[in-house]
This record gives C-alpha cells, sequence and structure tokens, in this order.
C-alpha cells in the first residue's frame, strides 16, 4: 500500500506542522508512509506530476483556507490521471460543511473532520485489511471520517478528542531539514475565549501537552538553528504559571531561533512581564489581537477586552523588554463602520508597536460570525478565504478604502519612516485621518497600480506631503541614513558625490574621540562605515555624524557642533 500526504505551505519557507503529527502518528504501522511539502506558489501541473509519479494508493491532503482553492482542481486532477487513488482531506476547511464537500466534489472520497492523527492511522488499517474495498460497518469505526454509504448519503462518524500525551515526539534527532525554517508548533489545543469569529471557540476545553515534551522538542528546535518557532497555541498565557514556565525556559536557550506567540495581552501577569526583562534580544515576538475597541463590536462577538490594561503591558514591552510587539485589527466586525474603525487603529497607533496589522474579517466555516451573518449585514466572497466585502456598517467602497490604508501601514509603518511620520503626526493628529488621506491621494496618482522601490517610497511621500511641511526633507534623509547602510543618499534629497565632509572629519582625528570603538580602524574602512549630512531644519542647520557598527547592527547618531 502506497500512502502519500501531501501539504501546499504559504510560503517555501514554511514547515507543515499537520503532516509530521500524522506522519509520526502512524509509522509503526506504516513506515513507508510518505509526506511531501509544496508551496501554493508551484505550478499546479508541476504538482500533480509528482504525486502521479508516485503511483499512490492513498494520497491525504492537508486543507486551510490558503490552499483548499488550488487543491480542488488539483484533487479533480488527480482522479482523471489516476481514476483508482483515494482521495482523502483532512484539516479546519474541510472539518465543517461536510456535506457540502462530499456533495459538490465527487473526487474527493473521504473526509477526515477535526483531529486527523488517531483518524487517520486507523482509516489506512481499514484500507489495508479490506484492500480499499471497505464495508460500512468498518468505516463506522473511524473516528472523525466523513463518508458516502452504499445508498449515497453521506455520513459523519463522531470525533474522539485525543490525549495529547500519547502523540510521539515530532522534533528530535537530526532536523537539518529545518534550518532557517518557520516552523509551527503547539504546546495546546484548545482555547479559553469563545471569539465569535474563531475556530478555536468550537474546539472545546483546553487540553495541554507534557511540559517536559515540549522543552525537549523546543530545545531541539532552537540547537537546529530554525529561523523561528511559531506557536499555534490560541492564547498561549491562558495560564500565567505555565506560560512562565516556558518562557523561562526560552530564555535560557542558547540560541538565534525567535519564539513567536499569541498572547492576550491584558492578561499578562506582573511576574511574566518581570521575566520578560531578562529576554535577549530577537528572542520573542508576541502577537496580540486587539481586534477593535468598539464595546458593542466586542460584544457581539463575545470578546472581552481591558484596554487600559492592555495599553500598560504594551508601553511595558516597548520600554522595558526586547519583545517585539504585533497588534492586529480586524475590519468587517459588526457594529463597526469606517470612522469607529478609525478609533480602534488610533489606539493602536498611540503605542507604537513594532508592526500594525490590518486584518479583514474572514467567515470561517464552522464559526459563528458565518451562521450570524445576515445578522449584521455581512457579504462576504463564495472562495476561501471568505472575506468580508461589506457590511451593513461598512460599504465595499469603505473596504476597498481600508485596503489601501493596509497597504500604506505595512510599506511606511515603522523604523524606515518613523521621525517623518512622528513629523507629519505633530500636533496630536489622528493617524487614521492622516493615512486615509494618504491612500486618497496614493490612489488618485495611480500609485496603487504600481510597485515601489524603497526609495521611491520615500520620494513619494515627499511629494504627496511637501506643502505645508517644511521640515519634511529633513527628516526624511535623517530617516534614510538611519536605515540605509549601503546606500548614499539620493541627489533628490541632497546627496552629495563627495566625500570631502566624512574625510575632514577622519583627517582631524576627532572620529575617535567621537566614536572611540573606532580606534584602530584604518581610514579606508572607517570611511566606509560613516555619513556625515547637514539637515537643513526651517529652525537651522543640523550636522549629523551616522556610525554603523562593524556587528551591522543599528546605527549610532551623533549631532556634530
Amino acid at each position: 500500500m502506497k500512502v502519500v500526504l501531501a501539504a501546499l505551505n504559504a510560503t517555501y519557507s514554511h514547515s507543515s506542522l499537520a503532516l509530521r503529527y500524522l506522519q509520526r502518528c502512524c509509522a509503526q504501522q506504516f513506515p513507508e508512509l510518505e509526506t511531501v511539502e509544496f508551496n501554493i506558489n508551484q505550478s499546479p501541473q508541476a504538482i500533480l506530476a509528482e504525486l502521479v509519479r508516485r503511483k499512490p494508493d492513498v494520497v491525504g491532503f492537508s486543507c486551510y483556507i490558503w490552499n483548499i482553492e488550488i487543491i480542488l482542481p488539483l484533487v479533480s486532477n488527480l482522479r482523471k490521471v489516476c481514476p483508482d487513488t483515494t482521495i482523502v482531506l483532512g484539516g479546519p476547511e474541510v472539518s465543517f460543511d461536510t456535506e457540502y464537500w462530499l456533495t459538490e466534489h465527487p473526487s474527493i472520497d473521504f473526509l477526515i473532520a477535526g483531529e486527523g492523527e488517531e483518524a487517520l492511522r486507523r482509516f489506512l488499517e481499514e484500507y489495508e485489511q479490506c484492500g480499499g474495498r471497505f464495508r460500512a460497518e468498518s468505516l463506522a469505526e473511524v473516528p472523525g471520517l466523513v463518508y458516502r454509504t452504499e445508498g449515497g448519503q453521506i455520513a459523519q462518524n463522531p470525533g474522539q478528542p485525543l490525549d495529547l500525551g500519547t502523540i510521539p515526539l515530532l522534533y528530535e534527532g537530526n532536523l537539518k531539514e529545518l534550518h532557517n525554517k518557520i516552523v509551527y508548533y503547539e504546546t495546546t489545543r484548545g482555547c479559553p475565549f469563545r471569539c465569535a469569529y474563531c475556530l478555536s471557540s468550537v474546539m472545546g476545553r483546553v487540553r495541554v501537552f507534557p511540559m517536559e515534551r515540549a522543552k525537549q522538542e523546543l530545545a531541539a528546535l532552537a540547537e537546529t538553528g530554525v529561523q523561528q518557532v511559531r506557536f499555534v497555541d490560541r492564547t498561549f498565557n491562558y495560564d500565567a504559571r505555565r506560560a512562565y514556565e516556558l518562557l523561562e525556559f526560552m530564555i535560557s536557550l542558547d540560541t538565534t531561533t525567535r519564539f513567536q506567540l499569541e498572547v492576550s495581552g491584558d492578561i499578562l501577569t506582573e511576574p511574566v512581564l518581570e521575566l520578560l526583562t531578562t529576554a535577549p534580544e530577537n528572542r520573542f515576538q508576541f502577537e496580540i489581537g486587539v481586534q477593535s475597541t468598539n464595546p458593542a463590536t466586542l460584544q457581539a462577538v463575545s470578546r472581552q477586552a481591558d484596554l487600559e490594561r492592555l495599553a500598560e503591558v504594551v508601553r511595558f514591552l516597548k520600554e522595558k523588554t526586547t519583545v517585539r510587539v504585533l497588534l492586529d485589527l480586524i475590519a468587517g466586525l459588526p457594529e463597526e463602520g469606517f470612522w469607529r474603525f478609525g478609533e480602534s487603529f488610533d489606539y493602536v497607533y498611540s503605542l507604537q508597536p513594532d508592526r500594525i496589522h490590518l486584518g479583514f474579517l474572514k467567515l470561517l466555516r464552522g464559526s459563528r460570525l458565518r451562521e450570524e451573518a445576515e445578522s449584521f449585514g455581512c457579504v462576504y466572497t463564495d472562495q476561501a478565504p471568505y472575506e468580508v466585502l461589506y457590511t451593513k456598517d461598512l460599504s465595499f467602497q469603505e473596504i476597498q478604502r481600508l485596503k489601501l490604508i493596509e497597504d500604506l501601514v505595512e510599506k511606511y509603518y515603522g523604523s524606515h519612516f518613523e521621525h517623518a511620520l512622528q513629523y507629519l503626526l505633530r500636533g496630536g493628529r489622528s493617524p487614521f485621518q492622516f493615512f486615509n488621506q494618504f491612500a486618497a491621494q496614493w490612489e488618485r496618482k495611480g500609485y496603487h497600480l504600481l510597485e515601489h522601490s524603497l526609495q521611491g517610497r520615500y520620494r513619494i511621500l515627499w511629494e504627496l506631503f511637501a506643502a505645508g511641511n517644511p521640515d519634511l526633507l529633513p527628516w526624511l534623509v535623517y530617516d534614510f541614513r538611519r536605515n540605509e547602510r549601503r546606500q548614499g543618499t539620493p541627489q533628490w534629497m541632497g546627496g552629495r558625490q563627495d566625500r570631502s565632509r566624512e574625510n575632514a572629519l577622519i583627517q582631524s582625528g576627532r572620529i575617535h574621540e567621537l566614536l572611540p570603538e573606532t580606534a584602530g580602524l584604518p581610514p579606508r574602512e572607517l570611511g566606509r562605515r560613516i555619513m556625515v549630512e547637514e539637515l537643513q531644519f526651517e529652525a537651522g542647520t543640523q550636522t549629523m555624524l551616522f556610525y554603523y557598527p562593524l556587528d551591522g547592527k543599528g546605527v549610532r547618531t551623533i549631532r556634530l557642533e
């Protein structure tokens, strides 16, 4: 029996957690089972050819909203080329509306709804025993299996929650294939909260993997040099003591691996916050879902939030720790129109996280909000990811404007334009109103239809906002020099062709007084690592020295008198 399990990841750098679970849980009985990982940017024809080449008896696909629209035609074509192959789909995207999948897509033979580790193993046992000629009574024994009966009806077996402690280790031994990859990992399943837009709200109570198992696997991943471990625990810190112990362990590791965690910011405890002050740089990235600050919206989606406490926590993380903070918002939720969403945006912007992510509501199969879509006038796409088109509170045109704002926040928010944006927002100007104006001008110029280099983005900001902002150009120069160590200042910013200022500073010997760590550096090497700019502010000229250290980290700025 030849079994092939396939995943289509979002990008090449990602790895499939689901396939690893399935392979490990089936390995003892089916050691020849093969797993193969593709990504959604590859040619569907090439993926089909690779699957056909393996001549499988059974093919399983791991299905999510980001890959289902590619998997469905792939399955249809696979059925045509390999009519005798049994095709099984599993994963969150096909675990709900199961009758729809088997009715509308006849190429699918079976679905596994919910947890698949034990279900797939039992299914393969039955397949092996009956040679693919299943008996109704044998199919009925496979937990979570969805299938067609002899009478053409759709049947679905009840699921059986796993004891997570019985799942074999996923990460041990030689893990070199994961070096510099993004690895997904979990220490819990389920969520204590019941947010109406999230599938975790229907997964039942929280179950935990054994603590020592988690430490063993995290140590193995860190030792391998994995680029990033992304926890899929829905609320990592739901149990403060457990979170503390795991964070303390990750802090102790000697590694360059970064750990990304989804946390509930307003329930982070003081002991956990104090612990995080000891974390090395680039060790943690916290994703905190704010989603909305509108009380009516939060009530409609069954979400609670202490916004004052959340603000305190984010400020502490930014001021006292090296934790990188990402804050999320969701546009299209019930009871939140365009300008009320702007208030949520302004709240998040005021906290100055490392990144602001503007997401758009997705009506996931199985979620409560999908069932209630009509009640808040929500119309969404028929195809995955089932994204909101408009609601009774937010028009289609307003959502398109928010998408432009999202794009501009991705392009401009952060270190590259930090001081220029602070200047443009001076006087307490609303960030949302600014980005709304920015989006209107960007669209009017047709820039939303084009790709733009980083230098091009600097120039566009100057072009659109130079009028009435006399100090914008020097702040753009300042931001450019703080971030672009390998590029000379563009001529339109006042960049020079010669190095007279830098050479004069080196020859005077003053450079070593300003930067003692440069003592011993040859003048040629030193010249590569400094830039001197005269910033023409309205109040007067400031001469700034920018020094780019040997270790490649950051930049030092010194005002020259």
